[in-house]
C-alpha cells in the first residue's frame, strides 16, 4: 500500500529532480551585478522603474530621443522580478542579481507545462521526457539562461501552457476546462505581444479533427449539404467552446488594458512580412534558413548535437522516430489527440521557417510531442510487444542522458557577457555627459544607452512604430546615411533633426559596425555591397600567426594573403600567386590614439622593396612594381586588419573610427578606446 502511495508521487518527485537540475545548469555561471547585453538590458530597466515606483511608467523619458508613450507592454516578468526582489531585499542583492537568478528560475519553470502537455498528450511517461528534453535543450537554454534577463523564458511557458490547456479543453469540453484557458492566454497577454500565436494551434486543431469527422463514413455524398451540417454538428460544441475562449480572451483583455484585436493583427503581419519593418532585413536571426540541411532540422529539434557526424544523426533520427510514432499510434487511438499533435507538428515546422530565431519555440513545441511520442509507444507497446516496449524505454533513456550531458556542458558555457570597453563608455556617458544628453549609433546598442548610460537614443530594439515621430524605418534610414555618406554636414544635420530639447548631442562608431556595415550603407545610401558590385564592404582580416625574418630581428604579421613586416613604420603587403605588392595607402598608429596616414608614391614605394627585398626569400615572395588600389587600416593592437574600399574611404565611419575624427569639423571625440570611440556634435 505504501508503495503504491509512493508510486502516485514519483513522478511529481521526477519532476521536482528535473526542475532542480534544469535550474542548475541555468544558473552556473551567473555573476554578481551583471546581466545579459540588449534586450535584458531593456527588460531590467522597466523591472527597476517598478521597484521604484511600483508601476509600470506611463511615458518613457528616454527612448527615441523625446520619449514615447508606454501602452500595451507585457509586464508580468516585471512585476513578478520586482516582488522577488523586494522579498529577497534583506540579503543585499542587487536588482541585476536578482534578475539573473530569476532568469534561470523563469527557464527552469519550462519544464512545468511541458510535463503537463507530454503527459496530456499521451502519460506520465511521455510528460517527463518531454520536460527532461526541453529542460536540457541547447536551443532552448542559449536564451532561458541565468543573466539572460528577458521574455524568451516567459513566452515559452505560456506557449507550451496553453498548447496544455488547448488541449486539455478540447478533451474534456466543460465550463471549467474553458475558463481555465482563457485565464491561461490571459496570463499570456500580461508576458508576451504575440501571446494570439498558440491560439491559432487550437483553431487548427479544431479543424482537422473536423475534417476527420466529415470523412467518417455516411449515408450522404461527401461534399452534400446534409453531410456538412451532420459534420458540424458533432463537433458544434467544441465549435462553441473555442469561439466562448475567444471572446472570453478578447472582452478579458481589454479589461486589462491591453489590445488584443490588434495584437491579432500584428501577429498576422508579422508572420507574413517582418521586413515590413526595415531593421528586422538585418537581424541575423530572422534570416532564411537552409531548409534543406539537416542540421537546420537539428536545430529545429533541440540543437542536440554532440559533435560526432553518427551520433548526432542517431539521436534526431530518434527523435524523428518517436515523432512518426506519435502521429500513427494517435491516429489509430484518439482522433482529437492526433489533430492536435498533426497540428503542432505542421506549425512547429512552419515556424522554423520564419527564421532562426523561433526555432527556440519549435524546439520547444516539438520536444514536447517527442516525449508525447514515446509515451504513446509505451502505452502501445506495452500491450503488443514487451521487445519493442523495452527498446521504446532504452531509445527515451538514451536522450535523457544526453540531454543531461549536453545541458550541463552548455551550462558552463553561457553567461553574461563582460566587456569592459563597452562598460567604460556607458560609464562615460552617463557620468560625465549633462543629464538629458542625446546618444546616437546604429540602432543595437540602444538598450544599453538607455539602461546603463541612461541617456536618451535615438532607437533601440524595442522598434518604435506609428506612434513615435519617426518611424523605426525613418530612424534606421537616417542612422546608416549618418555612418556611411561622406558629407559630415549631412550627419550633422539628420543628428539635429533627432535633438529635440537634449542639451548635447553624442554618437558612438564601435568595431562591430565594420562587419554590420552591409546594413547601414544598405539603409543608409540604398547599395547593397553584398549584391552590387559597385560599394564593396570593409573586409576585416584576422591575424592567424607571427614569424621572424633577419636572422630573428624583424617580427613579420601574417594575416592570410596579407603580411606585416613590422618595425618603427609597419610595411603591408598583398601577397598572391608567390608576388606581393604594397597598399596605395595604409594607416597604422603612431601611438595608441594617433593614426598615422601613409601615402606609397614611387619614391617611397622604391624606398620600402628595397629595404625589404633582400629578405625576399625568407617571405616566400617577389615584389612587383604594382600597388593595391586601396586603403589597409591596421590598428594598434594588431589582432587584425581592415580593407578599405575606395568608395568608403572619406565615409564618416571611417573618419571616426579608424582616423580618430581627422578631418571632421562638426564633432570632437571626446572618449575613446579600441572598440569604442565617442564624439560630440559641434553646436
Amino acid at each position: 500500500m505504501n508503495f503504491k502511495k509512493l508510486n502516485k508521487f514519483l513522478p511529481i518527485i521526477a519532476l521536482l529532480g528535473i526542475f532542480i537540475f534544469s535550474y542548475y545548469i541555468r544558473s552556473m555561471n551567473i555573476l554578481i551585478d551583471r546581466i545579459l547585453s540588449f534586450d535584458p538590458v531593456f527588460q531590467y530597466r522597466f523591472t527597476k522603474y517598478v521597484v521604484d515606483f511600483g508601476h509600470v511608467p506611463l511615458w518613457d523619458e528616454l527612448t527615441y530621443y523625446v520619449g514615447k508613450l508606454v501602452y500595451n507592454t507585457t509586464p508580468l516578468m516585471w512585476y513578478a522580478t520586482a516582488f522577488m526582489y523586494k522579498f529577497l531585499n534583506t540579503a543585499g542583492l542587487s536588482l541585476k542579481t536578482v534578475a539573473s537568478y530569476a532568469s534561470a528560475i523563469y527557464g527552469a519553470l519550462l519544464v512545468i507545462p511541458a510535463y503537463l502537455l507530454g503527459k496530456e498528450l499521451s502519460n506520465k511517461y511521455g510528460g517527463l521526457l518531454a520536460g527532461i528534453l526541453v529542460g536540457t535543450a541547447p536551443q532552448i537554454m542559449i536564451r532561458t539562461f541565468g543573466s539572460s534577463f528577458d521574455t524568451d523564458q516567459i513566452a515559452i511557458f505560456f506557449i507550451l501552457a496553453t498548447l496544455w490547456l488547448g488541449i486539455y479543453a478540447l478533451k474534456n469540453r466543460n465550463i471549467f476546462s474553458y475558463s481555465m484557458l482563457i485565464i491561461g492566454f490571459l496570463g499570456f497577454t500580461m508576458a508576451w505581444n504575440q501571446y494570439w500565436y498558440t491560439f491559432f494551434f487550437i483553431i487548427a486543431a479544431l479543424g482537422i479533427y473536423t475534417l476527420l469527422e466529415h470523412l467518417k463514413k455516411s449515408e450522404h455524398s461527401l461534399f452534400s449539404a446534409k453531410r456538412i451540417i451532420e459534420s458540424l454538428t458533432k463537433v458544434k460544441s467544441l465549435i462553441l467552446g473555442v469561439i466562448g475562449s475567444f471572446i472570453g480572451i478578447v472582452a478579458g483583455g481589454y479589461i486589462l488594458g491591453f489590445q488584443p484585436i490588434k495584437a491579432l493583427f500584428d501577429l498576422i503581419g508579422f508572420a507574413s512580412a517582418p521586413e515590413e519593418k526595415i531593421v528586422n532585413i538585418s537581424i541575423a536571426e530572422l534570416q532564411i534558413i537552409n531548409l534543406t540541411s539537416i542540421s537546420t532540422w537539428i536545430t529545429s529539434l533541440g540543437r542536440f548535437m554532440i559533435g560526432d557526424y553518427f551520433l548526432d544523426r542517431l539521436i534526431f533520427m530518434v527523435m524523428i522516430a518517436f515523432l512518426a510514432a506519435g502521429i500513427y499510434i494517435s491516429y489509430k487511438k484518439d482522433k482529437m489527440i492526433f489533430s492536435y499533435i498533426i497540428t503542432m507538428v505542421l506549425l512547429g515546422f512552419f515556424t522554423v521557417i520564419r527564421g532562426i530565431r523561433f526555432t527556440e519555440f519549435s524546439s520547444a513545441i516539438l520536444l514536447c510531442l517527442v516525449g508525447a511520442g514515446f509515451g504513446l509507444s509505451y502505452s502501445y507497446f506495452k500491450e503488443k510487444d514487451r521487445f519493442l516496449k523495452m527498446f521504446s524505454i532504452g531509445l527515451a533513456l538514451m536522450l535523457a542522458f544526453v540531454g543531461v550531458g549536453l545541458g550541463f556542458q552548455y551550462g558552463m558555457g553561457l553567461g553574461p557577457d563582460v566587456n569592459q570597453n563597452w562598460q567604460d563608455a556607458w560609464d562615460f556617458l552617463r557620468d560625465e555627459t549633462p543629464e538629458m544628453s542625446l546618444v546616437g549609433t546604429w540602432w543595437d546598442p540602444g538598450h544599453m544607452i538607455t539602461g546603463l548610460a541612461e541617456r536618451r537614443v535615438i532607437a533601440d530594439g524595442a522598434h518604435c512604430g506609428f506612434d513615435c515621430m519617426y518611424t523605426i524605418n525613418d530612424r534606421i534610414t537616417d542612422l546608416g546615411k549618418i555612418f556611411a555618406t561622406t558629407d559630415e554636414n549631412v550627419s550633422a544635420t539628420l543628428l539635429r533633426k533627432y535633438q529635440g530639447t537634449s542639451p548635447e548631442v553624442y554618437w558612438i562608431a564601435s568595431d562591430d559596425l565594420i562587419g554590420k556595415f552591409r546594413w547601414l550603407q544598405y539603409f543608409g545610401m540604398g547599395c547593397d555591397g553584398v549584391s552590387e558590385a559597385r560599394c564593396p564592404l570593409y573586409y576585416q582580416i584576422n591575424r592567424q600567426n607571427v614569424y621572424y625574418i633577419n636572422e630573428g630581428q624583424t617580427p613579420v604579421l601574417d594575416y592570410g594573403e596579407i603580411k606585416i613586416v613590422s618595425g618603427s613604420v609597419p610595411v603591408p603587403i598583398f601577397v598572391q600567386n608567390n608576388r606581393g605588392a604594397l597598399f596605395d595607402e595604409y594607416i597604422f598608429y603612431l601611438t595608441a590614439d594617433t593614426p598615422q596616414v601613409v601615402k606609397v608614391d614611387e619614391q617611397l614605394k622604391e624606398d620600402l622593396i628595397s629595404t625589404i627585398e633582400p629578405f625576399e626569400d625568407e617571405l616566400g615572395f617577389r615584389f612587383t612594381n604594382q600597388t593595391i588600389s586601396t586603403t589597409l587600416w591596421v590598428p594598434s593592437h594588431y589582432s587584425n586588419v581592415v580593407i578599405i574600399p575606395p568608395h568608403l574611404r572619406e565615409s564618416v565611419f571611417t573618419k571616426m573610427f579608424m582616423l580618430e575624427g581627422q578631418g571632421l569639423e562638426n564633432f570632437e571625440q571626446v572618449f575613446r578606446n579600441d572598440q569604442v570611440k565617442i564624439y560630440k556634435l559641434i553646436q
